[in-house]
């Protein structure tokens, strides 16, 4: 095997190592949110009789962020097969560009995700009224 082409060897096992570390991510992001669903349903279904306040929130909001959390795992899963397949055909070429793009926006999406369960949570410790 020449030099060049043990580089695009080795270049190639890097972006599959990538690729399966956005699918570990994905992944991730979708047990937290099935987490979150299942949990909800979970206090949801328990009497109130074993709490000592007797109005415990009762909303859906977190089956909304749970679903909305395997959501974005989903996504993460998909675009990740198609930069990892994007690489692949640039690294063959020799044209490979580094870009940040699905990183920044897969960020962004799960910041706003963490204020709108951070808001989520101080609405629940503080209830109105």
């Amino acid at each position: 095997m020449d030099n060049e082409n043990k580089n695009l060897a080795n270049d190639q096992m890097a972006n599959e190592r990538t690729f399966l570390s956005w699918i570990r991510t994905g992944i991730g992001i979708m047990v937290f949110g099935f987490v979150i669903v299942k949990f909800s349903l979970f206090v949801n279904q328990i009497p109130s009789r074993f709490f000592q306040e007797p109005d415990l929130p009762k909303n859906g909001s977190t089956i909304f962020i749970g679903i909305a959390l395997v959501l974005t795992g989903a996504i993460t899963i998909l675009l990740s097969y198609f930069r990892y397949k994007q690489t692949y055909k640039l690294l063959e070429q020799g044209k490979y560009l580094y870009s940040t793009m699905m990183l920044t926006v897969i960020t962004v999406v799960i910041f706003v995700m963490s204020i709108i369960i951070i808001a989520y949570l101080i609405m629940a410790a503080y209830p109105a009224g």
